[in-house]
């Protein structure tokens, strides 16, 4: 959730001088427009999906017409700045390209909005990020991005298909793709420049760990001088991750590099983390059977002390409850998978918060195999503190 810091080198500044300008920049870091809610009133408060212009009411959804997003959109990615929100999201297209995993395509996008329903693809309707050169770690897809806006840029960590498989690899299902993370940076959320030489930040582990064939789908908060990243790890089995860096590009595996404790479920991932300064609030996926028979990636809240040993929190219900039929959201766990996933960031508003979430639905389009995933609003009304 929203957690970006600023900093300016105290010896480049007049004490007064450096004194306004850490005061600004962290009003804007606590979004000016609305104070920073403790996790106990955000635990108070209960998500309602907000109706959406789009098929289904979603705020966000494929584009038939479109030769890059027009079979789902995934993913999420929220930034507001008191007047324009920015949305970046994964656009999947179906290919024929036999070194692209599963067949879909994907590439990243962005939207802006005014009110954070109503949105307008950027970029002249074509993606802001595509796949990287041939043999690079991102050369058969990019996906999961997380955006973080510190020091005047916008720092966008992503995972990185490169075409391998669990069978190439020796570990994890043979058919389950390897993705990694990297970082790209921007100054206006749509030109982006790859660094560390276009190297992953972060790269699979070893075989037999938490994450020998993906390490991928993160979220990050700025923490005093450094970063910290929770991320999903796979090798058979999704669990969550945690990391920390202090420049963003080179990150250490923490918790002896053992996957996260306390969260409910089999299985994890997409995770979205708030620090309110005392408690930490995890969202996150797990997998939850379905009376058919099925199974549904659903969301549920955690809280921490420290951020790595959780609980679970709001008496082990999901965040949101099932959705209506005709909702863009109605996967029943059989026909679609995902009932609420991979929640972006908060956005803290003067009541409420906002949330965006993936979702797909349990029937296919005409012509189409598989149901369109696209992408929702829930909002929550903030308790008085």
């Amino acid at each position: 959730m929203v957690s970006t810091s600023y900093f300016f080198h105290p010896q480049l500044l007049p004490f007064r001088g450096y004194f306004l300008l850490w005061l600004l920049a962290h009003i804007l870091s606590t979004n000016s427009w609305a104070a920073s809610p403790q996790v106990s009133q955000l635990l108070e408060s209960s998500f309602e999906r907000t109706t959406g212009t789009e098929p289904g009411g979603a705020a966000l959804y494929p584009d038939s017409a479109s030769s890059w997003y027009d079979h789902s959109v995934v993913s999420p990615s929220v930034h507001y700045d008191g007047k324009l929100y920015r949305l970046w999201f994964v656009g999947l297209s179906r290919t024929q390209d036999p070194q692209i995993p599963y067949g879909f395509a994907e590439r990243i996008g962005m939207a802006t909005s005014s009110d954070g329903i109503h949105w307008k693809i950027a970029n002249q309707g074509q993606p802001v990020f595509d796949y990287g050169p041939t043999g690079s770690f991102d050369a058969c897809g990019v996906t999961h991005p997380f955006i973080l806006y510190h020091a005047g840029r916008f720092l966008m960590w992503y995972g990185g298909i490169d075409g391998r498989s669990g069978q190439d690899i020796g570990d994890g299902p043979a058919h389950v793709r390897v993705e990694q993370i990297g970082l790209a940076t921007s100054l206006d959320g749509i030109h982006w420049t790859r660094q560390n030489s276009g190297r992953p930040v972060m790269t699979v582990g070893q075989p037999g760990s938490i994450d020998s064939v993906q390490a991928t789908g993160c979220h990050i908060i700025r923490r005093g001088l450094e970063f910290v990243m929770w991320y999903g790890a796979y090798n058979g089995t999704h669990t969550l991750g945690l990391a920390t860096s202090s420049d963003g590009i080179n990150w250490k595996k923490g918790n002896q590099e053992a996957s996260l404790t306390g969260l409910q479920g089999p299985q994890q991932l997409g995770p979205a983390v708030y620090f309110d300064g005392g408690l930490y609030l995890m969202y996150y996926n797990t997998l939850v059977q379905t009376a058919n028979g099925g199974n549904l990636w659903k969301l549920f809240a955690a809280t921490s002390q420290d951020g790595v040993r959780w609980k679970p929190a709001l008496k082990h219900q999901s965040v949101l409850p099932p959705a209506p039929r005709d909702n863009f959201g109605s996967a029943d766990g059989k026909k679609g998978n995902n009932h609420c996933v991979h929640p972006t960031k908060g956005i803290f508003l003067r009541d409420r918060v906002r949330v965006w979430y993936g979702a797909e639905g349990h029937l296919a389009a005409p012509g189409r195999t598989y149901a369109p995933s696209a992408i929702g609003l829930m909002e929550a009304i903030l308790p008085a503190p």
